[in-house]
């Protein structure tokens, strides 16, 4: 009996804690009042102990059954058409038309300077001279042993002519003689010229280094001549547009120095092959400089044009995943279709893509597509005008990637290749 009467004080002793539970808290009477197996009759006192009922339900709102279920609320938004790799922007360096390092034929010390740091100078013109007393005097040696040989060849054809014992072979060794004269001459004179240094092009001279009396031989650079009448724009072109250059194409270039200016020019070589490396090609733009305004190692912003290619232009969001591959909800009147898709591009606020089945203007899900089936009844959310433009602000341009607009390629470029480009 003991026992027995501990068993029942026991089961009260849990009955009480139970009910102190329910009374106390409303979780565990929300999951007796849900949960199918609960008796019935115990329903009523669950309910009675229990603070489930009398506070409001906070939480997801449970689903409908049958007729009554919503349709899915979903965010949409129209694929509008955009041109993409139309545009080629990268970063150039320009160069002289034409430079030369000019240095002497032979070791002297310089005797004179006919220049100063930045003059121009024609083709031609004297730069500096070397000492060169030795090479006149050997000159005027070579001139005097031509005039000796030039003397016995007429004195041997004279006595040739009167019927003295010349022969002919002795008159022939005397022609040579005379012959080699005249070629020592014409050495000697080579070696006087050698002995001014002149500019081998014209153009500007740059910052002179050297002064009279300066030793100096072959290694010695003397100073550097720029033809910068013209001046060539180097640049890495991304392989994308490598099938779309072509020499005589158009280019804009910006200087780095924030004039404002804009130079025009064409391309005017192409390299023979893509760098494996980088990616991109070698190319090589000329622009007129006849006011002398640039200088060779100025960098340029390049900018070339081409027709581009057009696709629809799709928020990032709106593309899904399936094992066949990419595809995007369509939305016509209330109902949902997959569209199948190929990705061409990812920019940063939108995706270019192919498609058979979606066109321009068609409406794609951007949110929502969670709950989606192909067929499927969907309501749309209304816009809140959040997104439109104020009155008082400029419609978007081809900069900032409106309906119809461009997408820009490169330089990077860039910056670019050097020149991101697409």
């Amino acid at each position: 009996m003991a026992v027995l009467r501990q068993i029942v004080v026991t089961l009260l002793m849990i009955a009480a804690a139970g009910c102190a539970w329910l009374y106390l808290s409303p979780a565990p009477g929300r999951f007796l009042l849900s949960d199918g197996r609960l008796p019935e009759t115990l329903r009523p006192l669950v309910s009675a102990i229990s603070p489930a009922d009398d506070e409001p339900k906070v939480g997801a709102t449970p689903a409908r059954q049958g007729a009554d279920r919503q349709a899915p609320l979903v965010a949409v938004a129209q694929a509008q058409p955009l041109v993409t790799r139309d545009r080629l922007r990268a970063i150039g360096t320009g160069e002289a038309l034409r430079t030369v390092a000019v240095r002497p034929d032979v070791t002297g010390i310089i005797k004179s300077l006919s220049f100063r740091s930045g003059d121009a100078v024609e083709a031609g013109a004297v730069l500096a001279e070397l000492q060169d007393d030795a090479e006149r005097i050997a000159v005027d040696r070579a001139r005097i042993a031509v005039a000796t040989a030039e003397d016995q060849l007429r004195r041997y054809e004279t006595l040739s002519t009167t019927g003295a014992s010349i022969t002919s072979v002795q008159l022939e060794e005397v022609r040579r003689a005379r012959d080699a004269a005249a070629l020592d001459l014409q050495a000697a004179e080579v070696a006087l010229a050698k002995r001014s240094i002149r500019a081998p092009i014209g153009g500007h001279v740059g910052l002179l280094n050297l002064e009279v009396g300066a030793l100096v031989d072959g290694s010695t650079l003397i100073v550097t001549v720029d033809d910068r009448s013209e001046l060539r724009i180097l640049f890495d072109a991304p392989e994308a547009f490598a099938s779309q250059l072509s020499v005589g194409h158009p280019v804009s270039a910006v200087p780095a120095t924030r004039s404002g200016d804009t130079y025009q020019g064409i391309i005017t070589a192409l390299d023979s092959r893509l760098d494996q490396a980088s990616r991109t090609l070698r190319a090589e733009a000329t622009i007129d400089n006849a006011g002398d305004r640039l200088r060779p190692g100025l960098s340029f912003s390049i900018e070339i044009g081409f027709e581009g290619q057009t696709y629809l232009a799709v928020n990032p969001l709106a593309v899904q995943w399936e094992r066949t591959g990419p595809f995007v909800w369509m939305v016509a009147d209330d109902k949902t279709t997959k569209a199948p898709i190929a990705i061409i591009e990812r920019n940063v606020d939108t995706v270019l893509v192919a498609s058979d089945t979606l066109r321009a203007g068609d409406t794609v899900v951007t949110e929502g597509v969670q709950l989606l089936r192909d067929g499927g009844t969907v309501r749309v959310r209304p816009t809140t005008g959040i997104d439109t433009l104020p009155s008082n602000q400029d419609p978007p341009t081809a900069e900032t990637l409106a309906p119809g607009r461009r997408a820009d390629a490169g330089a990077a470029i860039a910056p670019t290749a050097g020149t991101s480009a697409r």
